[in-house]
C-alpha cells in the first residue's frame, strides 16, 4: 500500500511538475533621455601679430597671426550628436584701441582677414575666397559638419593693416559658432 501510495503521489507530482510552463517573460522598459548636444574647444585663445618694422607693413599679404608658440593655425574640435554648420564673425566693428598715439586709432574689423586653413569635419569649407575680411555679420565657414565626437578645423588668420594707424596695441575678439542642423 505504501508503495502504491507514493507511485500515486510521484505520477501526481510530475503531472503537476509537467503542467508548469517551462518559461516566463517579463518586460523592462530602458528609457535613454538624449538631449542635443553641441559643443567646440578650442586649443589656444590668442593670437597676434607684430608689426616692428617696413617690412611688415610693406608686405602685400600682411602678416599671419601665431600664437604664443609660434602656430599660425587656431585648431577647434567640435563635438555634436547632429551634423552642424560654423560660422565666424567680429565681436565688434572696430578693434579695440590700447596706447598712448594721438593719431588714427580707429581700426576697422576688416583689417583682420580669416581662412580656413584645415577642414576635417565632413562638411564642405563655405568660405567665399582663400582669405576674406571679417565683419560682425556672421559668416559661414563650415557647411554640414558630421555629427561625432573631436570633428577638427583649423582657421589662420592674418592682418593688413597698412600705414594709417598709430602704433599701439589693438584687440580684437573673433567668434566663431557651431550650430546643429
Amino acid at each position: 500500500m505504501k508503495r502504491f501510495l507514493f507511485a500515486f503521489m510521484a505520477a501526481l507530482g510530475f503531472s503537476v511538475a509537467s503542467a508548469q510552463p517551462a518559461s516566463d517573460v517579463s518586460v523592462i522598459l530602458a528609457k535613454l533621455d538624449l538631449e542635443n548636444v553641441i559643443f567646440m574647444i578650442p586649443q589656444i585663445d590668442f593670437l597676434e601679430a607684430d608689426f616692428n618694422d617696413a617690412g611688415d607693413y610693406l608686405s602685400p599679404t600682411g602678416r599671419i597671426l601665431e600664437d604664443g608658440s609660434g602656430n599660425q593655425t587656431s585648431p577647434f574640435l567640435v563635438f555634436s550628436n547632429r551634423n552642424f554648420n560654423v560660422a565666424i564673425r567680429a565681436a565688434t566693428a572696430q578693434f579695440l584701441y590700447t596706447g598712448s598715439g594721438t593719431g588714427n586709432n580707429v581700426m576697422p574689423c576688416s583689417v583682420l582677414q580669416y581662412n580656413l586653413a584645415s577642414n576635417g569635419t565632413g562638411g564642405t569649407n563655405a568660405t567665399p575666397a582663400t582669405w576674406n575680411p571679417i565683419s560682425t555679420s556672421s559668416a559661414p565657414l563650415i557647411n554640414g559638419g558630421t555629427f561625432g565626437a573631436a570633428k577638427p578645423f583649423s582657421v589662420k588668420m592674418r592682418a593688413l593693416p597698412g600705414w594709417s594707424y598709430t602704433g599701439g596695441d589693438y584687440r580684437l575678439g573673433v567668434i566663431l559658432t557651431a550650430t546643429q542642423l
